[in-house]
C-alpha cells in the first residue's frame, strides 16, 4: 500500500497516493506526521512527539490527543505506514522528499536536490520544533546552493553565476563561502578590481558586525587574486585552501576510506564546513561520540579524506584504544606524531614533547584524527596550538570537557540509509528481490551500521541463503548476538569493550535497567529497579548515558538501543526477578495512590500496598506498566491475581487503550488453571468498550462462573450482567442483577463500590419506569461519594451519574448543573471521552428545551472530544444529536450527512441504535 505513497516536507507538509493528494488534517496533526517523516523511519517516542507539538504548553490531555492524531493518520495513510514501536511511532513506508534530498546531497547532485524545494519547509506549522527544523532545512538548502554554485564555477559558468551570487551575498552578507565564490567568479570574468572590492567590503563588514577578521581561506583567496595566481584557473574550488608551504615531511596517515560509505550527509557536510572554514583565533575540534558499532571511525575517516586537500601539510591518525583495557598514553602518541613530522629524536619529558609537537604544527595546515579516545585527559596533550590545524576526535563517551569542541552525537542510520548500506554489500538484485525482508533485517539490527555490515557480509558470503532466512535467525533474541558475527567482526565483542570498563555498580545498573519489557523507563522506575534513592539512580543512569551505553530521551527518561538491551540481558543477572518485582511494587503503589485519591472508601485500594511509592500514578505511564504486567504474567511463579488487580485499578485511573485488551487476553490465557485470576481478568475484559457486545457478555458470564468465593468479582460480574440486560432493553432484569451486586458490596462494607453501582442502578430504575426509586438511588450514591470525599465527591462520576438519572426522569435544569460540575472534574483528570459524553448529553437536554443553538454548540464540542478520544460508540450518539439539532434549524442536508455517518458506525459495531438512525434518515428523506 505504501509503494505509491509519497510525502513532502520541503514546503507544506503533503502526501500523495497514486497521484492523488491526501487530506492530512489540522496543522498539529500534520506536525505529528512531519516529526515522524523527519525521523526517516526511526522510532519517535510519544514524549518526543508531544514535546514537538506542544513544547512547554503541554495540555493535560496531550497523550489522548496524540493517540487521536496517530489514529487519524493511520486512517488516511494506512496502519502499515504509521506503525507503533514500543511507546513510540514510526513511518515505515512511502517515499519522502527529505530522504531523497539526503541521497542527492550524498551523491553531489545539488541541482537536483534544490529542485525538490517547494517553498518554505514545514510551511504553515508553528512552534519551537517546527521553527528549529525550518532553520535546519533552510541552512541545508543554502549549503546545497553553495555547492551547486561551486560546481557551476568548476564547469566554467563564471559569468552566469555572478548575478545570482551578488543577490545571495546581499541576502547573507556574513556568509564567507558565498563571498569567496563571488570573488572567484568576478576574477575569472576579468573583473579583478570588483573581486578585490568584495574582499574589502567583507573585511569591513565582519569587523563592524562581528569583530572578527576574514577566515584564512578567504584571506588566501584574496592574496591569490591580487597576485593573479595562475592556480585560480579552472581547478575545483574545494581544492583551493589556505595553506603554508609544505614541510619536508608531509604525513599521510589516514586509513583507506570505505567504498560503500552511506548516509550521514548532514553530519558530513556540517563537519566538513566547520573544519574547512577555519577560524582566526581558535582551533576547530569536531568531537564525534556514539555507541560501539554506530560508525564513528568510518565517519571520521570519510570526512578526513574529504578534507585532505584543505590540509596540504598532512594528516595524522591514531587509534587511541580508548574502548579497550589499556588506552594509549598521550606521551607515546606524541612520540609517534613527532617522528611522522620529521623529528628524529623526541624529548623524554612529556611536557617538552607536547610543546615541540605544537611548535611543529604552528602555522601549518595539518588535520589530526584522534580515533577511539578514552577521555579528555588523553586527548588534551594531542591538540595542536595553532588555529590553522583541525582536529577530529571520536569516542564512545561524550567529551563534554573538551572546551570549544563541536559535539556530534552520532545516532543509528535512518531506514533508507540502512537499506542502502545493506544493498551495497549484498547487491541490488538480491536486496530488491526481498525488499520487505531486507527492511526487516536492518530493523532487527537496530539500524546499527556495524550490525548491518555483519549481517550483510554473512549473506554475501552465502549466496544460497535468503534474506528472509537471515531475518528468522535474528528474530530469536537469545541467538541474535551470536548471529551478528562475521570473521573478526562481532557486535557482542564491540559492546563488551564498553561493558568491561564499567565498575560493578554501573555494570549492575546496566543489567537491571534492561529487565523490563518497555521502550523506556522513568527515573522513578529506574530507582525501583536499582533499589536506590532517585538521586543515586540518576547519577548511575547519567553516567551510562555519558559512555553511550544508555540513551536519554528527555530529562528523567532512559532507554536502550535494541541490540544493547539484548546484550545487557545476555549478561547473567541473578537479581532480575527481584528487580521486576520492585518495579511492580512501585507501580502498583502509585496506581493505588491515584485510585485512592479518586475513589476514597473503595476497598480495592487496600489490596495493593502503598509503601513503595508516595507519588500518584501518571497515566502517561499506562502502556509501559501494562507491558511490565504482561512480562510478569509469563513467569512460572507469577501472582496473576495480583496482576489482575493492578489492571483493575488502572482501568479506573487511566484512559482505555488497546494495550489493556492485549494485557487481559494474556492474563486470561495464562490464568487458565487459576479460577480467581481468570475470573477477575475475564470480568475486566468484559468492561472494555473496544470489545464487541457478545464477547463482553460471554466474558461476564464466564467470570460469574469462575468467581465463586471471590465476593468482589461475584458482585462486580453480577452487576455487570445487569448492564448487559440494560443494553438489551430488559430493564427489570437489569434492576434485579445490579441491585444484587450492590447488596453484596454493601454486605462486605465496600461503600465506594456500592456508591458507583448505585448510580448504575438508578439509570436502570429510570428506564424501568421507576422515577422515584431512580432519583432516590442516584442521590444516595451521590451522598455516599460526598461522605467518602470529605464533603465533596472526589471523582466526577458522582455528579455525572446523578445527572444521567435526573435527565431520565425529566429534572433537566438540575441535570444540566450536575453535568457542568462533572465536565469540570473530567477536565481536571484528563478524561476526554467522558467530557465528550457529558457534553453530548447536555446537547440532548438543550434540544429538548428548544435551545437549538446551544444544542448545536455542545454537540459539536462533544463530537470533537469523542473523536480525539477515539470513542466510536459515543461518536455515533453525538452525530445523532447533532443531526437532530441541524434538522431542527432547517439544515437537512448536513443533518442527513450526520445521520449517515452515525448509521455507518452503529452498523459496523452491530449496535441497536442503527434502527433509530434509520428512522431519522427516513424522516429527513421525506423533507428533502
Amino acid at each position: 500500500m505504501g509503494d505509491d505513497l509519497g510525502f513532502s516536507v520541503l514546503g507544506p507538509v503533503r502526501a500523495w497516493r497514486g497521484g492523488r493528494e491526501l487530506e492530512l488534517g489540522s496543522p498539529q496533526q500534520r506536525l505529528v506526521l512531519a516529526v515522524l517523516l523527519l525521523a526517516e523511519g526511526r522510532t519517535v517516542s510519544g514524549d518526543q512527539l508531544m514535546d514537538a507539538v506542544w513544547g512547554q504548553e503541554l495540555p493535560r490531555t496531550a497523550a489522548n490527543v496524540l493517540r487521536t492524531y496517530i489514529s487519524r493518520l493511520r486512517a488516511v495513510l494506512g496502519a502499515e505506514v504509521v506503525v507503533s514501536v514500543g511507546d513510540g511511532y514510526a513511518v515505515r513506508a512511502g517515499s519522502c522528499d527529505v530522504t531523497e534530498l539526503r541521497m542527492l546531497y550524498g551523491e553531489g547532485r545539488y541541482a537536483e536536490a534544490l529542485a525538490l524545494w517547494q517553498g518554505e519547509p514545514l510551511a504553515g506549522l508553528g512552534g519551537d520544533y517546527a521553527e528549529a527544523q525550518r532553520a535546519r532545512l533552510t541552512e541545508q538548502r543554502l549549503t546545497a546552493l553553495e555547492h551547486r554554485l561551486g560546481q557551476d564555477l568548476d564547469e566554467g559558468k563564471d559569468a552566469v553565476v555572478v548575478s545570482e551570487l551578488t543577490a545571495l551575498c546581499a541576502e547573507h552578507p556574513t556568509r564567507e563561502r558565498l563571498r569567496a565564490l563571488l570573488m572567484l567568479a568576478l576574477y575569472r570574468t576579468g573583473r579583478q578590481a570588483e573581486a578585490i572590492g568584495v574582499y574589502t567590503d567583507t573585511r569591513r563588514l565582519l569587523a563592524d558586525e562581528l569583530g572578527v577578521d576574514p577566515s584564512p581561506g578567504l584571506a588566501e583567496l584574496y592574496r591569490q587574486i591580487i597576485s593573479a595566481d595562475p592556480a585560480l584557473g579552472r581547478a575545483p574550488i574545494r581544492q583551493r585552501a589556505a595553506a603554508t608551504p609544505a614541510a619536508q615531511h608531509v604525513p599521510r596517515q589516514l586509513p583507506a576510506d570505505v567504498a560503500d560509505f552511506t548516509g550521514r550527509e548532514g553530519e558530513v557536510e556540517a563537519m566538513v564546513e566547520a573544519l574547512r572554514s577555519g577560524e582566526t583565533s581558535a582551533l576547530v575540534v569536531s568531537a564525534v561520540a556514539g555507541t560501539g558499532g554506530v560508525g564513528k571511525t568510518t565517519l571520521a575517516v570519510h570526512v578526513a579524506h574529504r578534507l585532505a586537500g584543505d590540509y596540504a601539510d598532512g594528516q595524522l591518525f591514531v587509534d587511541l584504544r580508548g574502548s579497550g583495557a589499556e588506552p594509549l598514553e598521550a606521551e607515546l602518541v606524541l612520540g609517534s606524531f613527532l617522528r611522522a613530522l620529521g623529528v628524529e629524536e623526541a624529548p623524554e619529558e612529556p611536557a617538552e614533547r607536547a610543546a615541540l609537537y605544537r611548535s611543529m604544527l604552528a602555522d601549518r595546515r595539518v588535520l589530526v584524527v584522534l580515533d577511539n579516545a578514552a577521555g579528555v585527559a588523553q586527548v588534551g596533550p594531542l591538540l595542536p596550538g595553532s588555529a590553522t590545524c583541525g582536529v577530529l576526535v571520536t569516542s564512545r563517551a561524550r567529551l563534554s570537557g573538551l572546551t570549544g569542541a563541536r559535539q556530534v552525537d552520532l545516532e543509528v542510520l535512518g531506514p533508507v540509509a540502512a537499506l542502502r548500506l545493506f544493498t551495497g554489500i549484498v547487491g541490488e538484485q538480491r536486496a530488491t528481490a526481498e525488499r520487505g525482508a531486507a527492511m526487516e533485517l536492518v530493523a532487527a539490527c537496530g539500524f546499527l551500521p556495524l550490525a548491518i555490515r555483519i549481517a550483510a557480509a554473512r549473506l554475501a558470503a552465502r549466496p544460497n541463503w535468503s534474506v528472509a532466512g537471515m531475518c528468522d535467525r535474528l528474530s530469536d533474541e537469545r541467538r541474535r548476538l551470536a548471529e551478528l558475527r562475521a570473521g573478526d567482526l562481532a557486535i557482542e565483542a564491540t559492546f563488551a569493550l564498553s561493558y568491561d570498563q564499567l565498575d560493578e555498580a554501573h555494570a549492575r545498573a546496566f543489567r537491571l535497567l534492561a529487565v523490563p519489557d518497555c521502550a523506556d523507563v522513568s527515573l522513578q522506575a529506574a530507582a525501583a529497579l536499582l533499589d536506590l534513592p532517585e538521586q543515586e539512580a540518576e547519577a548511575l543512569c547519567e553516567a551510562l548515558v555519558d559512555v553511550s551505553m544508555l540513551e536519554s530521551l528527555s530529562p528523567g527518561r532512559y532507554r536502550f538501543h535494541d541490540l544493547l538491551r539484548v546484550f545487557a540481558r545476555s549478561r547473567v543477572e541473578p537479581g532480575a526477578d527481584a528487580a521486576l518485582d520492585r518495579l511492580l511494587d512501585y507501580s502498583a503503589a502509585a496506581v493505588a495512590n491515584r485510585f485512592r485519591s479518586l475513589f476514597p472508601g473503595d476497598l480495592r485500594a487496600e489490596l495493593l500496598p502503598t509503601g513503595a511509592c508516595e507519588a500518584a500514578f501518571d497515566p502517561a505511564e499506562t502502556d509501559a506498566l501494562l507491558s511490565v504486567v504482561r512480562q510478569a504474567a509469563t513467569r512460572d511463579h507469577a501472582d496473576r491475581y495480583r496482576l489482575a488487580w493492578i489492571v483493575d485499578m488502572l482501568t479506573d485511573v487511566a484512559p482505555e487503550s488497546v494495550a489493556f485488551r492485549h494485557t487481559l487476553d494474556l492474563l486470561v490465557a495464562r490464568a487458565a488453571a487459576e479460577p480467581r485470576a481468570e475470573g477477575l481478568a475475564r470480568y475486566l475484559r468484559s468492561t472494555l468498550s473496544s470489545a464487541d457486545r457478545e464477547a463482553r457478555r460471554s466474558d461476564a458470564l464466564a467470570a460469574s462462573d469462575l468467581a465463586q468465593g471471590d465476593p468482589y468479582v461475584t458482585a462486580a460480574t453480577t452487576a455487570s450482567l445487569g448492564v448487559h440486560a440494560y443494553d438489551d432493553g430488559d430493564y427489570q432484569t437489569s434492576v434485579e442483577l445490579i441491585r444484587r451486586g450492590v447488596d453484596i458490596f454493601a454486605g462486605r462494607g465496600d461503600r465506594g463500590a456500592q456508591a458507583l453501582w448505585l448510580g448504575m442502578l438508578a439509570r436502570s430504575l429510570a428506564a424501568a419506569d421507576e422515577p422515584g426509586q431512580a432519583v432516590e438511588a442516584a442521590r444516595s450514591a451521590y451522598r455516599v461519594h460526598a461522605e467518602l470525599g470529605g464533603g465533596t465527591p472526589r471523582h466526577p462520576w458522582a455528579p455525572y451519574q446523578l445527572a444521567v438519572t435526573l435527565q431520565a426522569v425529566g429534572s433537566l435544569d438540575e441535570a444540566l448543573r450536575m453535568y457542568e460540575t462533572a465536565v469540570t472534574g473530567f477536565r481536571e483528570i484528563g478524561e476526554l471521552d467522558w467530557i465528550g459524553t457529558a457534553g453530548t448529553r447536555m446537547a440532548d437536554i438543550h434540544l429538548t428545551l428548544g435551545d437549538h443553538a446551544r444544542a448545536l454548540e455542545l454537540a459539536e464540542q462533544g463530537l470533537a472530544a469523542l473523536r480525539e478520544a477515539d470513542d466510536e460508540h459515543w461518536q455515533g450518539k453525538a452525530l445523532m444529536i447533532l443531526g437532530r439539532a441541524l434538522t431542527a434549524t432547517g439544515q437537512q442536508e448536513r443533518g442527513h450527512a450526520c445521520y449517515t455517518e452515525a448509521l455507518e458506525i452503529f452498523d459496523r459495531l452491530s449496535l441497536p441504535e442503527a434502527d433509530d438512525v434509520r428512522t431519522l434518515l427516513a424522516a429527513v428523506h421525506a423533507q428533502l
